[in-house]
C-alpha cells in the first residue's frame, strides 16, 4: 500500500469527501422525503452487546440516583419542591456500538489523510488535525444496497462491484456523487445473539469495491457489520486495507455496526440520510444515531 497523496480539496483540507455535500446535494436529498417515516439505524448501547477487543469494553453505571439525591438535598439543600436527579457515567471507546470513523482513525504508515504526519499531530488527547470535531453533520441522499436481494450472507464473503451493481439494478437506483451508501448483509442478526460470530469474520467490500465507491464520489459507506470491509482481508498479509483506501486515501467516512434490517424490510432504497458525530476534540470517531427519513 503506497502512501497518501495531497487532497484534491487542497493542502489544508480536513473534511475529505464531505466536501461533496454541497447545498445542492442537501436540497436534493430533502426532496426524497415523501411519507415522513423515520428509521433508526443504530443499535442500543447496553450490556451484552458485541464489542471489538481492540476498542475494549463499554462500561456504564448509575452514579447519582433519585433516592440518594432526595436524602442529600433534604439534608444539605432543603427545597419545597423535592427536586431529585439521576445520572449515569460511561466509559467507552469512540468506536463503540454504531459509530462513525474519523479521518484520523486509519493511516498508511505514519500518514493520515492528506499526508498529515501521525507523529507530528498525535497527542495524549487525540490529534491536533482531522479530529472528529472537524466533520460537519452529514445530511445527504442515502442509498441502501440490500445485498440479500442477491443471496444470503452466511459467512465471510467479498462483496464485489458487480454484486453491488446487480443489487442496485434490482432496486432501481444508482450511485451519485455526494451519496451515503449503506450495505445490508443481514449480518446484524448475530448482534447479541451470537457475538462471537458477529465479531470473528464477516462479509464486506474488498479493494475493488472500495476503489469504485471512492471513484463515484460517495461521502460515507456504512454496513451492518463491525468493519464495513471483508474480514479476514482478501490478501492474508493485509489488514484494514479498505479503511486505508476509503479513509486515508479518499477521505470517505465509514459507519460501522449499523442496524439496517427495518430499512431493508420496508424496501426503502433511497432516502434522506442524517448522521452527526459528537464534537470530541481530537476524537478518532464517535458513537452516532444515524436516521433515514423516507
Amino acid at each position: 500500500m503506497k502512501g497518501t497523496k495531497p487532497s484534491k480539496f487542497g493542502k489544508d483540507d480536513e473534511v475529505g469527501a464531505m466536501n461533496f455535500v454541497t447545498p445542492k446535494v442537501v436540497l436534493e436529498a430533502l426532496k426524497l422525503v415523501q411519507s415522513g417515516r423515520i428509521f433508526s439505524l443504530a443499535h442500543m448501547l447496553e450490556d451484552g452487546m458485541p464489542v471489538n477487543w481492540f476498542h475494549q469494553d463499554f462500561v456504564y453505571s448509575t452514579y447519582r440516583s433519585a433516592p440518594e439525591m432526595l436524602e442529600y438535598f433534604s439534608r444539605s439543600f432543603p427545597n419545597t419542591n423535592r427536586i431529585t436527579f439521576t445520572n449515569l457515567r460511561m466509559e467507552m471507546s469512540d468506536h463503540t456500538g454504531t459509530h462513525i470513523d474519523g479521518l484520523n482513525h486509519a493511516a498508511i504508515g505514519n500518514e493520515f489523510y492528506n499526508g498529515i504526519d501521525t507523529r507530528e499531530t498525535t497527542t495524549a488527547r487525540g490529534t491536533r488535525k482531522l479530529g472528529i470535531e472537524t466533520m460537519p453533520p452529514l445530511v445527504s441522499r442515502g442509498v441502501l444496497c440490500d445485498m440479500t436481494l442477491d443471496h444470503a450472507y452466511d459467512k465471510r464473503e467479498v462483496i464485489a462491484v458487480a454484486d453491488i451493481r446487480r443489487v442496485l439494478a434490482k432496486e432501481g437506483v444508482s450511485v451519485k456523487k455526494g451519496d451515503t451508501i449503506l450495505l445490508y448483509t443481514g449480518w446484524e442478526r448475530f448482534w447479541k445473539t451470537d457475538n462471537q460470530r458477529y465479531l470473528s469474520s464477516m462479509p464486506g467490500i474488498g479493494v475493488q469495491a472500495a476503489n469504485w465507491l471512492a471513484g463515484e464520489g460517495v461521502v460515507a459507506v456504512g454496513s451492518d457489520t463491525q468493519s464495513v470491509e471483508v474480514e479476514p482481508n482478501e490478501n492474508p498479509s493485509e489488514d484494514g486495507v479498505v479503511h486505508q483506501i476509503l479513509i486515508t486515501k479518499n477521505g470517505v467516512h465509514l459507519i460501522e455496526n449499523m442496524k439496517l434490517g427495518e430499512l431493508a424490510s420496508a424496501r426503502a432504497y433511497e432516502f434522506l440520510f442524517v448522521c452527526a458525530p459528537l464534537k470530541i476534540r481530537g476524537g478518532t470517531g464517535s458513537p452516532v444515531h444515524p436516521i433515514a427519513v423516507t
